[in-house]
């Protein structure tokens, strides 16, 4: 049979998740935060959530991200040890994975399926996810602020089909690829790239009676696609 008529193998599925609200489960940090800082808990809250994008762009250092912070809570200048201390208790509060999130885990890594994170997080927050126990059951990680891109733009979703296709010899198939993060401008623009993205219900939230968690939307998700569980 010649190459031409060869039939190719297609590249076995992709799963990749967003990290907050996915599998951290919570995305509040503020009580920590302020715990440590002290001052009005609203301006801690608002300065942290308004200086956030920019440094999950990697436009802003972690002290010019915690300072900016700090001064919200009426501290000039934080020292290198402070700024340390603030983003290891960020790092804390996220890192906490929500249980039915952390077994979806468990068994995709059993069955020997690809795992890939894509999150918009610091760059301080990728190294501390690559030092997570869990994080040995990923393939890689597509961290914001490392690419300068965030979701929902699209090269974020551009560099991680080009880093799966470097995993799979060149095959770039955004249709192998399940997506699920808990935003839905995000989910868009995954779809708006053939990407097999769904909606996961932001842990942390309240659901409204009925409703599933989306580890168990994800899990019939993935047993609709043929991905094993069991």
């Amino acid at each position: 049979m010649s190459k031409r008529n060869r039939r190719r193998t297609p590249p076995k599925p992709t799963v990749v998740l967003d990290f907050g609200g996915v599998l951290s489960a919570g995305h509040d940090p503020v009580p920590a935060i302020h715990e440590l800082l002290g001052g009005d808990a609203a301006a801690v809250g608002e300065a942290l959530w308004a200086e956030r994008g920019a440094y999950d762009a990697g436009r802003t250092s972690s002290a010019e991200y915690w300072g900016a912070v700090a001064r919200a809570a009426g501290i000039q200048e934080l020292t290198a040890a402070e700024v340390e201390e603030l983003q290891d208790a960020d790092n804390r509060y996220f890192l906490r994975l929500d249980p039915e999130s952390r077994a979806l885990l468990h068994d995709l890594a059993r069955n020997g399926v690809r795992l890939a994170l894509l999150s918009n997080a610091s760059a301080a927050f990728g190294e501390a996810v690559r030092r997570a126990d869990w994080f040995e059951a990923f393939t890689l990680a597509v961290i914001s602020a490392e690419e300068r891109s965030v979701k929902p733009e699209r090269e974020i979703y551009e560099v991680l089909l080009d880093v799966l296709a470097h995993e799979t010899g060149g095959v770039r198939l955004p249709s192998s690829v399940l997506f699920f993060d808990d935003r839905e401008d995000n989910v868009a623009a995954a779809r708006a790239l053939g990407i097999d993205a769904h909606l996961w219900p932001r842990n942390g939230d309240p659901h409204p009676e009925g409703t599933e968690h989306g580890a168990a939307i994800a899990r019939r998700v993935l047993a609709e696609r043929g991905i094993p569980l069991d």
